[in-house]
C-alpha cells in the first residue's frame, strides 16, 4: 500500500504492508500537531509530475544560544567530536546527537541543534541538514523520527557511535 498525506506542516508518503501504513496514517492523524489534515490520496491516484527539481526544505535553521551554556559544555562537545573523529555528515550528526542525549538529556534533536552545534565545533555544515538526517535514518538506520518532525538517535546509531568510531581502519 501507498498513502500521501498533506497536512499543515508538510506532505508524508508511506508505503508498505497495509496495517503498517494505517499504523503510521493514524499516528499523524492521532498527533495534536498535524490536527489539520487536507487530504489524503492514494499514490497511485496522483497525477505524474514531470519535474526533476531537487526537493529542498525551506526550513531556515536557526542558533541556538541557549544550547551550550558554559565554556565546559563547548569544550566537552568539541573533544567528544574530536575523540570519535566522525567521516560523514551522518556520522557528525550520529556522535553530535548522542552527547546532546547524554549530556544535556536532549532525546530529540532538529536542524537548529545541529546547526548550532556544527558553527561550535567549527566544521562547515551539509548543504541540506534535513536530508543529512533522512540519510542516517533511512541508509543507516542511526536516527527515527519523532511524530513531530524531530529526530532522535536509535540503539544502533548509539552502538555505532560507541563501539565502531574512531574508524579503526582510518587510524591506520
Amino acid at each position: 500500500m501507498k498513502a500521501t498525506i498533506t497536512t499543515a506542516i508538510g506532505t508524508f508518503e508511506f508505503e508498505g504492508e497495509d496495517d503498517a501504513v494505517q499504523r503510521q496514517i493514524t499516528a499523524i492523524l492521532a498527533s495534536p500537531v498535524h490536527t489539520d489534515i487536507s487530504k489524503t490520496v492514494s499514490k497511485a491516484e496522483q497525477p505524474k509530475r514531470k519535474s526533476t527539481s531537487v526537493k529542498r526544505t525551506t526550513a531556515q535553521p536557526k542558533v541556538l544560544s541557549r544550547l551550550l551554556t558554559t565554556k565546559e559544555e563547548i569544550d566537552g562537545v568539541k573533544a567528544f567530536f574530536a575523540q570519535k573523529s566522525p567521516d560523514s555528515h551522518v556520522e557528525k550528526y550520529a556522535v553530535l546527537t548522542l552527547w546532546l542525549k547524554n549530556y544535556k538529556s536532549l532525546e530529540d534533536v532538529s536542524i537548529d541543534e545541529m546547526w548550532t552545534l556544527y558553527k561550535v565545533i567549527g566544521v562547515k555544515q551539509p548543504k541540506n541538514l534535513l536530508q543529512t538526517f533522512r540519510d542516517g535514518k533511512s541508509k543507516k538506520s542511526y536516527f527515527d523520527l519523532t511524530p513531530d518532525g524531530r529526530y532522535f538517535i536509535t540503539p544502533f546509531g548509539e552502538t555505532f557511535v560507541d563501539f565502531d568510531l574512531p574508524n579503526k581502519k582510518k587510524e591506520k
